[in-house]
């Protein structure tokens, strides 16, 4: 449950964004030339300690929250309702300056309404200090987004006026320097933590938080020896650790006893105790009911609150739901060069993938022996014996535990969810449903207290915006840089192996090492947003290799064709932002003129 005060936080928002009107901070890019507002004045606000609560908050309703949707935008995912987003104009290298990546400084223009006000508030130093480096953060944040999808960015750390004449970019370098330096900064001022009421709510942005994003950016920014450095400090000092559970609830048990049918535990000498916990922890991350600041492993979260669709999450419920579930239309769903990257349960090889053809007649063979039963659990519980033996589940036995904690296929039980214990997910091939067949069981909401449009839902657990097994991975792969594969290389990768069930990692060496460590992060990370920015980062061949191919549904009637342009490193400047700002429009991307 989340306290009464950062109920209270959230339910700021809406007023926070009225004050922010108030003090002539309405938002806008910066490229925009238009006349200031009439009866628009600073006056009235930015008075007291609580004035500067409330422009604070209303900085925080800037957070990200999940980006399920940038794994779309990679090999990972699809989204199949294609005016949802640019997903399958990336995936078939068809962007161009009429589309918007979400180009424009809006969110920095209201960090910098807060950081350049705050000092007007009747209020201790140390606390204003404090809550600019908040703000800061999330500023620098938005601008290491920036740099990732846009390269060079303009850095603007003053709120300009209405008629302030157009400004250019700044270069990659001087982004990423300015980032660095705000960083450091920030690390110094931020707490470790926060006790708790009013201007120290749980689920603030702290030291750790700024050493993430510092971590983070180093990484994708190749600064191997920072990123090391900075996520090793969080390691050693942080005092994070991976979530997981000590025992199941009875809906957990069923399954548990289901996946007898997919694990070979004793000839593949697999601890069965651990796998079958390790399926359950690495998915209770996401759960409602540890989503919150006080789960180990968050590190910052993207807050939501319960009972009130305004400060829900709409997009892990719909977008990951399948019709079949209750309302949503799982508009983002795995493919199947996803499901293939899965190690089989040893954690050391991934299986020979089945062909298009060959994956169609088996889930054929299947469908006829289902055709005699009412229903797919029916269908599931008659032949749970069998089960094991039927050539279209070849495919999915003796896999990595996370595969059944992040992906739901065809004819698999899940028993946690809003739908009973007897739910066994069968593909509708409906309009909301996917259209390869496979739905993300990661992070999605296993029931919702509130609906909204009398049919659709909304999540209500927070979502790790940082947690501390990216943290372990980013140091992982740093290291094996700078130095190599070693001792503590394995530890961190062991902690996550711990946590999921799986056997420990054995040792690599040289591009083995590396490729071993992009797959586990795949793995792991699956659907929270990094695999765009990771095959990027992985250089241009790598990323031609991933995302030149074909998906095909489990049926192989529907195909949908993937190609990659060496534009696609960087994403365009829209041309409205071009009409608006003509120093732009001989500093377009390459490949987008």
């Amino acid at each position: 449950m989340k306290s009464e005060v950062m109920n209270k936080m959230k339910l700021n928002i809406k007023s926070l964004l009225l004050s922010a009107l108030l003090s002539t901070t309405i938002a806008g890019c910066v490229d925009l030339d238009v006349n200031p507002p009439a009866a628009i004045g600073p006056d009235a606000f930015w008075r007291t300690e609580k004035d500067a609560w409330y422009g604070l908050n209303a900085c925080y309703a800037w957070m990200p929250g999940c980006d399920v949707f940038q794994d779309a935008y990679a090999d990972n995912a699809f989204n199949h309702h294609g005016h949802e987003s640019n997903g399958q104009n990336i995936q078939t290298a068809a962007m161009n300056p009429s589309n918007d990546m979400g180009y424009g400084y809006t969110d920095v223009r209201a960090f910098n309404v807060f950081i350049n006000n705050v000092d007007n508030c009747d209020m201790p130093a140390d606390l204003k200090r404090r809550m600019k480096a908040e703000a800061r953060f999330l500023r620098a944040n938005s601008y290491v987004s920036m740099n990732l999808f846009f390269g060079k960015a303009s850095i603007i750390t003053d709120v300009m006026a209405y008629d302030a004449p157009n400004i250019r970019r700044n270069s990659e370098e001087e982004v990423r320097k300015f980032v660095m330096e705000e960083l450091d900064s920030i690390i110094k001022i931020l707490p470790p933590s926060y006790s708790g009421g009013y201007l120290n709510e749980k689920g603030r942005i702290t030291k750790w938080a700024a050493l993430a994003l510092k971590a983070r950016a180093a990484l994708y920014w190749k600064d191997y020896p920072t990123a090391e450095a900075a996520a090793y400090e969080i390691i050693r000092d942080g005092g994070f650790s991976l979530f997981k559970v000590s025992s199941l609830t009875e809906a957990q048990q069923k399954e548990a006893a289901e996946l007898e049918q997919y694990i070979d535990f004793a000839a593949m000498g697999i601890d069965k105790d651990a796998f079958i916990k390790g399926v359950f922890s690495y998915e209770g991350i996401w759960h409602t009911e540890n989503a919150s600041p006080d789960n180990p492993e968050y590190i910052l979260t993207r807050q939501y609150m319960s009972g009130n669709p305004d400060y829900g999450d709409f997009l892990r419920y719909t977008q990951l739901r399948p019709d079949q579930m209750k309302g949503g239309w799982a508009s983002v769903e795995p493919i199947q060069s996803l499901v293939d990257a899965y190690w089989d349960a040893t954690g050391k090889i991934k299986p020979t993938p089945l062909t298009p053809q060959e994956r169609a007649s088996r889930f054929e063979d299947i469908l006829d022996i289902r055709n005699g039963y009412e229903s797919a659990s029916a269908f599931v519980e008659a032949k749970i014996g069998e089960f094991k033996n039927y050539s279209y589940n070849q495919e999915f036995r003796n896999r990595d535990s996370r595969l059944y904690a992040s992906i739901l296929f065809p004819f698999k039980g899940w028993y946690e969810t809003d739908m009973g214990t007897d739910f066994v997910y069968e593909w509708a091939h409906s309009n909301n449903d996917p259209k390869g067949g496979y739905i993300f069981r990661k992070m999605m909401p296993l029931a919702s207290n509130t609906m909204i449009w009398g049919s659709n839902y909304v999540g209500e657990g927070d979502y790790p915006v940082y947690r501390y097994a990216e943290i372990l991975l980013i140091f992982a792969e740093a290291r094996v840089h700078n130095t190599g594969w070693d001792a503590q290389v394995e530890a961190a990768l062991n902690e996550i192996r711990d946590r999921c069930g799986m056997p420990h990692v054995v040792a690599h060496a040289g591009e083995d090492a590396l490729e071993f460590i992009r797959n586990e992060r795949r793995i792991e990370l699956a659907g929270e947003g990094h695999r765009y920015f990771d095959i990027r980062r992985y250089g241009k061949e790598y990323a031609r290799k991933c995302m030149s191919m074909t998906m095909n549904s489990i049926d192989n009637n529907y195909h949908f064709e993937m190609s990659w342009d060496d534009k696609l490193m960087l994403m365009p400047i829209p041309q409205t932002a071009i009409d608006l700002n003509p120093l732009l429009k001989d500093d377009q991307n390459p490949g987008y003129y």
